[in-house]
């Protein structure tokens, strides 16, 4: 996709692989929480932090593959520099309505899978 659609698309394939890193990253510091938990490094009080690193990892991979940027939702902004589309200004309001109703989805959808992963992992290893 190269172009900006309320709601539903605004970034290209750039910033979607761009994500998929910051998601597997964000995994990666979340699993070796849960190593360090496991070897006493980290206390069982603590397991609960893991929801940091999982929360971010799941928005960023949502957002990869929804093609759905938050940060620029809420910048009212899209970029598709990176597959041959351009970047710009969301100006009409409606647009920016759906947007940031796009944005809460997101984010909501990032936290809720976050927060029950997080409780899966304290009611296994906690």
């Amino acid at each position: 996709m190269t172009g900006y659609q309320p709601g539903y698309c605004n970034i290209g394939r750039r910033q979607r692989r761009r994500r998929l890193r910051r998601g597997a990253v964000a995994f990666g510091a979340a699993a070796a929480y849960v190593v360090a938990h496991l070897f006493g490094v980290v206390p069982s009080a603590l397991l609960v932090g893991v929801f940091v690193p999982l929360s971010f990892g799941f928005e960023w991979v949502i957002q990869a593959y929804t093609g759905f940027c938050v940060r620029l939702a809420l910048l009212s902004r899209y970029d598709f520099t990176g597959s041959g589309g351009s970047a710009g200004s969301v100006t009409d309001a409606t647009d920016r309505r759906e947007d940031q109703l796009q944005a809460a989805k997101i984010t909501a959808v990032a936290v809720v899978v976050a927060a029950a992963t997080t409780a899966a992992l304290v009611f296994l290893f906690g």
